[in-house]
């Protein structure tokens, strides 16, 4: 198991110093090969101790040890692609186009195949009979987060979201056993996210998360995984695929979750349209 492996599978459970070194180490390990426990310490802004405790929580013998692993590990790991690219320099516009199509034509393909069909029903079922639904999602995931909250609020469904992360974790403070939390989260890691899952776990709040195939601490906590291809390295131009699948899943959650009640809800969305229609009302 290489470091990177180890972080994932006990991330949970480290302590927030502990957490904020392992999110370094995740999002640029090389700056930490050469540096001693104070100078990872003060670039992290933990300290020395912190840095020894970090590297013995994930079994390692002492710095030296866990350095050595990660070295090996980063060289692995350079061998790969750093980024995806799915455009050259010298593509033209129709050539990016095909480019695109190809890429989001293969990654619906592949969902098809990651998505648990048994999973989507339960989280569907959940949806369908929970007294409100909390979602979540931060960056580009939550473009998918809010399209569903819209979308639910115009089906009559009690639904909470906010791009406050403040006002977001006060809310699921409330939630309840009765209730329903989804989770968008490509990467699995959102530390904003995990906070707020974590209190919706205290809760008994049933967890939907809508993440990567590949584990990580989100997918460790949630009841049910809905899990998206990941063809995305983290380290990327922009969240596309990702962006289109979780957007994809989102849309089959609410269409399934309001099949059965297509009459109550046409009536609910006519009555909101009527509103919203007197927004748009001139009085020239």
């Amino acid at each position: 198991m290489n470091v990177r492996d180890r972080i994932l599978e006990n991330y949970t459970e480290l302590k927030k110093s502990s957490r904020i070194i392992a999110d370094a180490v995740l999002e640029n390990p090389k700056i930490l090969l050469n540096k001693n426990a104070k100078e990872i310490g003060n670039y992290t802004n933990t300290s020395a101790a912190s840095v020894i405790r970090f590297c013995k929580q994930l079994n390692y013998k002492g710095l030296k040890d866990f350095q050595i692993d990660l070295a090996q590990s980063t060289v692995k790991q350079s061998q790969l692609k750093p980024i995806d690219m799915i455009v050259t320099k010298d593509d033209k516009a129709d050539e990016v186009m095909t480019k695109l199509r190809v890429s989001l034509s293969q990654n619906f393909e592949d969902l098809s195949k990651t998505i648990d069909i048994k999973d989507l029903q339960k989280a569907v079922s959940l949806i369908k009979k929970s007294r409100a639904v909390y979602i979540a999602g931060i960056g580009a995931s939550s473009f998918s987060a809010k399209d569903l909250f819209y979308k639910f609020i115009r089906s009559g469904k009690t639904v909470f979201y906010n791009d406050d992360v403040h006002i977001a974790l006060e809310r699921i403070y409330y939630s309840t056993p009765k209730d329903v939390m989804i989770c968008f989260s490509y990467s699995g890691l959102t530390q904003e996210l995990l906070l707020a899952v974590k209190q919706a776990k205290k809760n008994k709040t049933p967890i939907v998360a809508v993440t990567r195939k590949s584990e990580s601490p989100l997918s460790k906590l949630a009841d049910i995984n809905l899990k998206l291809p990941d063809h995305e390295s983290l380290m990327r131009v922009g969240a596309i695929n990702s962006t289109f699948a979780q957007m994809f899943i989102s849309n089959v959650l609410y269409l399934c979750s309001i099949s059965s009640d297509l009459g109550e809800v046409k009536q609910e969305m006519e009555a909101t349209g009527k509103l919203l229609e007197k927004l748009k009302e001139r009085n020239d």
